[in-house]
């Protein structure tokens, strides 16, 4: 398979980017806060569903995080090669 045409991510494109990763942030701290009060009310205790949302949370953040560091942008998703699929911002088109 040739090479896929790439190209450098845009300034607004990095900016969304950054700021997917700051909503990712603030998600992953109130979700953690909230895991903190159930277990600390719950005497140790999680329900399971405050579990899967935290854990959700955090994985949202490091795929954002592995996003914004991608430079280029190409036809396909390259995350090896860091290359994002152009229809991650299709909005922009």
């Amino acid at each position: 398979m040739p090479d896929m045409k790439t190209r450098k991510k845009t300034e607004v494109e990095r900016e969304l980017d950054q700021q997917a990763v700051r909503d990712a942030e603030s998600d992953l701290y109130a979700t953690a806060e909230k895991f903190i009060e159930e277990f600390q009310d719950c005497e140790g205790d999680v329900y399971y569903s405050t579990y899967i949302k935290s854990a959700q949370a955090l994985w949202h953040l490091n795929h954002s995080r592995e996003i914004a560091k991608c430079a280029k942008v190409g036809d396909q998703w390259d995350l090896d090669k860091g290359v994002v699929g152009k229809y991650r911002y299709p909005h922009l088109r």
